[in-house]
């Protein structure tokens, strides 16, 4: 009964967080707009350029769950039942939109790397991705390695029933463990600053694995587009130079 109700806790916050993601044509734009700037800094391969694209993106969205994080931490100024909230609402209000900043990221960075972010399968892959990482950022592991090895499948050639449940999984899990880490949130003021900058360090973490992530998935399988997108990137470099 406590591992249904577990399980029910995590497709709520996946819920959540699927409702207020930014529409796709956004998040395709941002993508667009950080290639530009990193094309403009004449760097020496289409590597550099994505690259350096992708660690722009890193930041824009840990900066906004920093902002999340401290908003999310101000019902613990009201004495009593802000404190509540504060700890237990306020907890899963933060992570779902922590959560929502980091699949945006995860897409944006798919989108960057050549993957069609358009098709519901590469979706669900970002999402599983951010979640996968959001969960080894808080316990300083690697999960996306230890599905890989435990179950003898590459992480990136999951069908969509198998993204699925391990997603629902994943979520769960991520749900329990902000209840349970999110009492000192609800200190007034210290709570807060606790809040800002984990969630910015949590989403630089994400990040980075994400990133590490798909230069592999890119090495081991071409996106489709990657000729094409290598190719505009190489003219680019080569006008620059």
């Amino acid at each position: 009964m406590k591992e249904v109700e577990d399980q029910e806790q995590g497709r709520k916050l996946l819920t959540a967080v699927e409702r207020i993601l930014a529409d796709t044509d956004s998040l395709v734009a941002l993508s667009k707009q950080e290639l530009g700037k990193a094309r403009e800094k004449k760097l020496p391969s289409e590597d550099a350029v994505r690259d350096a694209a992708a660690l722009e993106v890193v930041r824009h969205f840990s900066n906004r769950s920093a902002i999340s994080g401290g908003l999310a931490a101000l019902p613990g100024l009201v004495p009593g039942a802000g404190t509540v909230v504060a700890a237990l609402g306020g907890t899963l209000a933060d992570m779902c939109m922590m959560l929502k900043f980091e699949v945006e990221m995860a897409l944006v960075l798919s989108h960057l790397y050549g993957y069609d972010i358009t098709r519901d399968e590469e979706r669900q892959l970002a999402f599983l991705l951010a979640s996968v990482s959001t969960y080894d950022a808080k316990r300083e592991r690697n999960t996306v390695m230890d599905l890989a090895e435990t179950q003898g499948i590459a992480f990136w050639k999951y069908a969509p029933r198998e993204a699925s449940k391990m997603l629902v999984s994943v979520m769960t899990k991520i749900a329990l463990l902000s209840v349970s880490k999110g009492l000192l949130r609800a200190l007034p003021l210290v709570g807060i600053a606790v809040g800002s900058s984990m969630n910015k360090v949590l989403t630089n973490r994400v990040g980075e694995r994400c990133m590490r992530e798909l230069k592999k998935r890119r090495e081991l399988s071409p996106p489709e587009s990657a000729e094409t997108s290598d190719s505009v990137v190489d003219a680019h470099v080569r006008k620059s130079g």
